[in-house]
């Protein structure tokens, strides 16, 4: 899998903000994931896979025969990328679970059977911050490739994607709180992809300075992601892609 080009990314949000349905956001996504040889993803709620508890929302791009083995033997129950995003905050490479040295029998019948679906290894993305319920994202495919580069370029997509769906689910839109004009700057320039050193040499400011804002943007959006932060901002009006912040380079 090659990265995901930034004007993709770009293009995929533009489509996530006007979606008038969740068929919107979904078709372009799954076209954009297979070009990217992942063949399975899920975003929404994970209380739409563990069944005992309430139902919430969730979209899938699954395989034939997958969703319905996972939930039918209970796999939610072993599988420690499902657990990890039911309890963690990071996002993480399934590989990277499986290589724990605790494994049950039960979890590597898990990703032994995930196997047989061309599921070898992905991605998955906790989602806090967003209702009341854990949530997740998550990307599968045959060796997909999981460099730094192309997890954030998934990030930035399953971020856009779980916003968009879970609004028009619930139907609703947020106040957006006070940023500071810095503050700003630095979400522009965060939601470009840039790094917190990137920024400070365009703004010519410390990089823990930026490391400051980026925080307080976080704390102000109540997420722990600057790029979760970018996407609520660029929802509720605050951040608009097609506003120009500079043609400085780095």
């Amino acid at each position: 899998m090659s990265q995901i080009p930034f004007l993709t990314v770009q293009e995929f949000s533009a489509a996530c903000l006007n979606a008038p349905n969740t068929d919107a956001i979904t078709a372009p996504f799954t076209r954009i994931l297979r070009d990217a040889q992942i063949v399975s993803w899920f975003v929404g709620s994970l209380a739409n896979v563990d069944k005992a508890r309430r139902p919430g929302f969730g979209y899938y791009g699954i395989p034939n025969g997958w969703k319905e083995i996972y939930e039918d033997a209970l796999y939610f129950n072993h599988d420690p990328v499902f657990q990890h995003a039911q309890t963690g905050r990071q996002p993480i490479v399934w590989s990277n679970c499986k290589a724990q040295t605790t494994l049950t029998k039960a979890a590597h019948e898990v990703f032994a059977a995930a196997a047989e679906y061309d599921l070898t290894d992905g991605y998955i993305m906790p989602v806090r911050g967003f209702g009341d319920l854990p949530g997740a994202v998550t990307f599968g495919g045959l060796d997909p490739d999981l460099s730094m580069d192309a997890q954030l370029s998934l990030f930035m997509l399953g971020a856009y994607a779980y916003e968009g769906l879970r609004r028009l689910n619930e139907k609703f839109r947020e106040v957006p709180p006070i940023l500071t004009k810095r503050e700003l700057e630095v979400l522009r320039w965060s939601a470009e992809g840039k790094s917190a050193w990137d920024i400070g040499v365009i703004l010519t400011i410390g990089e823990t300075t930026v490391r400051t804002h980026q925080a307080s943007i976080r704390r102000k959006y109540g997420v722990p992601s600057i790029i979760q932060a970018a996407v609520l901002a660029a929802w509720d009006g605050t951040l608009r892609f097609g506003m120009s912040v500079s043609t400085h380079q780095v």
